[in-house]
């Protein structure tokens, strides 16, 4: 039997597990208490999917200098939760997801005039790889919210180097990720009782994602701020791991 709960060692997942997972939450949108939950997670405590949202929208989105100009790259976008906040305050807004199931949840939820917008299914992966010549733009606003943590190693270095391509000159970064506290924890075909499905992720320290982040801070960018999100339940959720954000700016 395989090892469940995988701690310091880099060991790969299977991401196509991942696409699994997030097209049958798409499905089970409609029987939870908020749509936040489905990418968010918190089935536990949905009120939390809610407070961390409105944190991020009045905390985060301020420092991030959205407005007619912006190109926004939203790379994870899931249902659409950035996307509702981000389009109507864009030139541009383009949403990838693995999922095509969040990819319809998004376009259904998203619905505009007037207003310049795609949504996208890509992975990750697939989106890098492409070249410039099938984007509508290169972006100078991007978000990655949860999607690393379920990229292995080689393949996470490497779009993140081919996502410098798709960037513009002056440039602004939200990444968020869940990481491990103390050290990498992978969790391989794990049965989580909180999510009632198999769940594959990988929890990278802080210090492994500053070493990702290395071939942007090469190419100019600089870290604006860095820090952990703040917990807004009473108590922490888990002990093991928690939610860490960084903003880059070129």
């Amino acid at each position: 039997m395989s090892e469940n709960r995988i701690y310091g060692k880099k060991v790969s997942i299977n991401t196509e597990k991942t696409k699994e997972f997030y097209n049958n939450r798409a499905k089970a949108m409609m029987e939870m208490d908020n749509p936040y939950v489905s990418v968010l997670l918190g089935d536990q405590n949905p009120e939390y999917a809610v407070a961390w949202n409105k944190f991020e929208q009045e905390n985060i989105l301020p420092k991030m200098g959205i407005d007619e100009n912006s190109r926004v790259l939203d790379i994870g976008c899931g249902m659409g939760r950035w996307a509702e906040t981000l389009i109507p305050r864009s030139g541009y807004y383009c949403g990838t997801d693995l999922s095509s199931e969040m990819v319809e949840r998004a376009r259904e939820r998203n619905q505009y005039e007037g207003i310049k917008y795609d949504f996208l299914n890509y992975g990750f992966q697939e989106f890098c790889a492409l070249p410039k010549d099938k984007l509508p733009c290169l972006f100078n606003r991007l978000w990655i919210c949860g999607v690393m943590m379920y990229i292995n190693d080689e393949a996470l270095c490497k779009g993140m180097e081919q996502l410098l391509d798709k960037m513009d000159k002056s440039v602004r970064v939200y990444f968020t990720e869940t990481i491990a506290i103390k050290e990498r924890l992978t969790l391989n075909e794990f049965y989580s009782e909180a999510l009632k499905a198999d769940y594959d992720v990988i929890y990278r320290t802080e210090a492994e994602y500053n070493e990702v982040y290395q071939s942007w801070l090469s190419a100019g960018f600089r870290i604006v701020e860095q820090g952990m999100l703040p917990h807004l339940n009473k108590e922490k959720e888990y002990s093991e791991t928690d939610r860490w954000y960084t903003i880059l700016e070129r």
